[in-house]
C-alpha cells in the first residue's frame, strides 16, 4: 500500500495525523466510515445526502485554501499549490488539476480524473474508477443497478467544482460501475 502524495505532503508539514482514535486533517477532525455504512445512509434519502455531500466538500475545499493561506510561509510545494488552487484551477494548468484529483482521492470514493474542463461554461466531465459506493452496491445487492448509484460522490464533486468555478454547480452521474460499466462518469454544470 502506498500513501497518497497529498497525504505525504500533509504529513511532512504536520497537517495530517491519526492518533489516539482521532483523524486530523488541516486542523479539522475527520471521521472514516465503512463504505457499507455510507451506502446505507445514501439509500435513506439520496437527495438530502447529495446536498449534504455537496455543501461539505465545498466547505472542505474552501477550508484547504484558507488553511493554506495561514501556512503560506511554509516552503512546501503542496502549501503553495493549494494557496493558488482557487486562482489556477479551471485553467489548463495540469499541476493544479493533479492537486484537485489528489484531494478527491483522499476522500476514498475512488480514483478521479478530469476528462474535460470548460471553465467558461462551468462544466466538467469527471471519470471515477473503482468507485467505492458502486462496488459496495454490487456487493450488497449482488446484481447490477438500473440507475447510477453514486449520489454521495456526485455531491462531493458538485461541492469541489462549485468552489473551483466560483459559482454553485450541480453534478449528475451519467454512467455507473454498478450498472455494469467499467467506470463511473459525472458531469457538472449549472
Amino acid at each position: 500500500m502506498t500513501l497518497s502524495p497529498i497525504l505525504k505532503k500533509l504529513l511532512f508539514v504536520r497537517q495530517f495525523g491519526i492518533d489516539e482514535g482521532k483523524i486530523n486533517l488541516l486542523g479539522t477532525r475527520e471521521i472514516m466510515l465503512n463504505a457499507a455504512a455510507i451506502l446505507e445512509l445514501q439509500e435513506i434519502d439520496e437527495s438530502k445526502l447529495y446536498d449534504l455531500a455537496k455543501k461539505s466538500s465545498f466547505k472542505n475545499i474552501k477550508g484547504f485554501v484558507e488553511h493554506a493561506k495561514v501556512y503560506n510561509k511554509v516552503k512546501d510545494v503542496f502549501i503553495s499549490e493549494i494557496a493558488d488552487l482557487g486562482n489556477k484551477i479551471g485553467q489548463t494548468d495540469e499541476g493544479s488539476l493533479k492537486v484537485l484529483q489528489e484531494i478527491f482521492n483522499v476522500y476514498g470514493l475512488g480514483d478521479m480524473s478530469v476528462q474535460e474542463l470548460n471553465n467558461a461554461k462551468r462544466e466538467a466531465l469527471i471519470m471515477v474508477r473503482e468507485s467505492t459506493i458502486a462496488e459496495e452496491y454490487m456487493k450488497k445487492h449482488k446484481k447490477k443497478s438500473k440507475n447510477p448509484t453514486c449520489t454521495i460522490t456526485a455531491g462531493v464533486i458538485a461541492g469541489i467544482f462549485s468552489f473551483i468555478f466560483g459559482k454553485e454547480v450541480d453534478c449528475v452521474e451519467t454512467q455507473c460501475l454498478a450498472q455494469g460499466r467499467s467506470y463511473c462518469m459525472f458531469k457538472t454544470g449549472h
